[in-house]
């Protein structure tokens, strides 16, 4: 598919916006991250992009050239849930007297790189938790001011396992903007059949198991021999048949995907490799990730940091970004 649209990406990490855009026909000529290994990744598969390691917050966009589209997917970890975080009052997020208050303010990069080069569509990915920004006031301040500068904006909330045609395993829900002049941009999606985790995985049913540990109770509960179960390290999990349902959430954080597989001989079970959560987000067999595991030391312990893993689970859904920047494309085609 070609259209002869370009596109800038901004927080572009591994490039999972990138290879989503580049799929939809769009030539990603600006990508930009603040972590040189994710620029790395991208770079390995993105060669022909103009790469920039940024901090997006301090960024003069004015040495950024000019794009129809521009992608933008600020940092979520200080929106998200996890970790108990807790809104702070609007007045205390204006003084971004603290980590958390800093690395929300990133999204005003949106508005700033807009102002600049005022693109003809512009997407913003995020955690769904972005829409209670400042409790909903920063949030409603940030969409006033792309409002202010012409745009009208279309919101919807997307699970990356119901956007077809090519539908990833995976349970991904996500907020999405899509800004133009217009607001014209088509973004319904009909669920078609879904995309089974077997789908992704490895024929390895990993090491013969004797002790199931955190995961015994959902082992216990597997009926059906011989068929991958999807298991969750995690509270409350349940033991899910693998050709049947999707993955939870690929994250950045955690090493908690496991497939047991109950055989004549025994339990079998693994933990899922990189490639596989790769594949979970879209991404091709043939995309290359830079990373090494880095020791860390957490709670007086050591372990290791797996980059890679943080990438892939950082990343914007490979599908998900084709599918906007297909429909985006119409819509600036027809305008």
């Amino acid at each position: 598919m070609t259209h002869g649209l370009t596109a800038t990406d901004l927080f572009a990490g591994a490039g999972g916006s990138s290879e989503g855009l580049r799929q939809a026909g769009y030539q990603v000529l600006y990508a930009a991250n603040h972590w040189q290994t994710a620029v790395d990744t991208h770079q390995a598969n993105h060669p022909d992009t103009d790469h920039r390691l940024a901090n997006l917050s301090e960024t003069d966009f004015r040495t950024f050239g000019r794009t129809n589209l521009l992608w933008v997917s600020p940092s979520c970890v200080w929106h998200a849930r996890s970790g108990g975080r807790k809104q702070p009052s609007v007045e205390a997020e204006l003084r971004r007297a603290d980590e958390g208050s800093i690395d929300r303010a990133t999204a005003f990069a949106v508005i700033a790189a807009t102002e600049v080069h005022a693109y003809d569509a512009v997407i913003v990915e995020n955690v769904t938790e972005f829409m209670n920004w400042g409790r909903g006031v920063m949030y409603r301040w940030w969409l006033d001011g792309m409002t202010a500068l012409g745009y009208k904006h279309q919101v919807v909330t997307l699970n990356s396992a119901d956007v077809g045609p090519n539908p990833v395993a995976q349970n991904r829900i996500r907020f999405y903007a899509v800004f133009t002049r217009h607001g014209d941009v088509n973004l319904d999606v009909t669920p078609g059949p879904r995309t089974p985790a077997t789908a992704i995985l490895d024929p390895d049913l990993g090491e013969l198991k004797t002790s199931h540990g955190y995961v015994a109770d959902q082992v216990a509960e597997i009926a059906v021999p011989g068929v991958p179960h999807l298991t969750v390290y995690r509270n409350h999990g349940r033991a899910r048949r693998a050709d049947q349902h999707q993955l939870a959430t690929v994250t950045a954080g955690g090493n908690h995907h496991g497939i047991a597989t109950v055989t004549d001989a025994g339990v079998y079970r693994r933990l899922l490799n990189n490639r596989e959560r790769a594949r979970a987000q879209g991404f091709p067999d043939d995309y290359v990730f830079h990373g090494r595991n880095v020791p860390v030391i957490k709670n007086g312990k050591r372990r290791y940091l797996d980059e890679v893993r943080m990438q892939i689970g950082n990343a914007v859904s490979v599908n998900v970004a084709r599918f906007i920047g297909e429909r985006t494309a119409n819509a600036l085609e027809v305008a």
